[in-house]
């Protein structure tokens, strides 16, 4: 397994490809590409699982570490929703315009080195980063797969934003969340199961190929294996 290690505008990024068997011609073999923004970490952890699968043969993935989680993954500005917390700053635009402009080109390039190419590419993100997966599905042409796994899909406006807005490239979206997610006194977060079915109806609207799964537990489980699945559904 190859892994490289590069920086865009302060964002670090780690794209991990598998070994492939030597090919005969000189074509590239076609992988899907699947990028990822996480927390913390450089996507081991959930390569790890997608290895104990067998699927990391399959794949190449990115690991892209934003500068701000709350900041860099959300559409548009929005008041805390914990009392004591920063404001979410909504800077998805600038996020998706150094997604498109450097960390793509830049993982592709990697990819023609190693021979491989993307038969398409995918979007996944887990929380906030499921947030900024669907939102770039109404922006962006760049992937046609989305995953929103235990999706932020609370956030103020957003159910009702998605209506009349899906970018016709998306082929297939795929969102799940833990069944005690909506269970919380926080009157803006416990709406994340009713706004996440309703997203899921706007994509089914859209004619996209959409899956919605429930997961046992909460926001906080099984995270790697979480999207690992969300990413073998793309």
């Amino acid at each position: 397994m190859a892994k490289h290690t590069f920086g865009a505008e302060g964002e670090k990024v780690t794209v991990h490809i598998a070994d492939l068997p030597d090919r005969a011609s000189g074509s590239p073999a076609l992988i899907p590409m699947v990028y990822l923004h996480v927390f913390e970490g450089d996507g081991t952890g959930v390569w790890q699982r997608l290895e104990e699968e067998g699927d990391q043969s399959r794949i190449a993935l990115a690991a892209i570490a934003p500068r701000s989680w709350n900041n860099d993954l959300t559409p548009w500005p929005c008041p805390p929703v914990f009392r004591g917390n920063r404001p979410y700053e909504g800077l998805a635009l600038v996020q998706l315009h150094l997604l498109e402009s450097q960390i793509v080109p830049q993982t592709q390039a990697l990819l023609t080195q190693h021979g491989v190419a993307p038969s398409f590419s995918a979007l996944v993100g887990y929380s906030l980063a499921g947030l900024f997966s669907v939102w770039v599905a109404t922006r962006s042409a760049a992937f046609e797969r989305v995953a929103s796994v235990s999706g932020s899909l609370w956030y103020p406006g957003f159910s009702k934003y998605v209506a009349g807005h899906i970018h016709p490239s998306v082929r297939r979206a795929y969102f799940s969340l833990g069944d005690k997610e909506s269970h919380t006194r926080n009157p803006v977060m416990k709406t994340v199961l009713e706004n996440t079915q309703q997203v899921v109806e706007k994509f089914e609207q859209a004619g996209v190929d959409t899956c919605f799964e429930l997961n046992p537990g909460n926001h906080f489980v099984d995270e790697d294996l979480r999207t690992a699945r969300g990413i073998r559904c793309c």
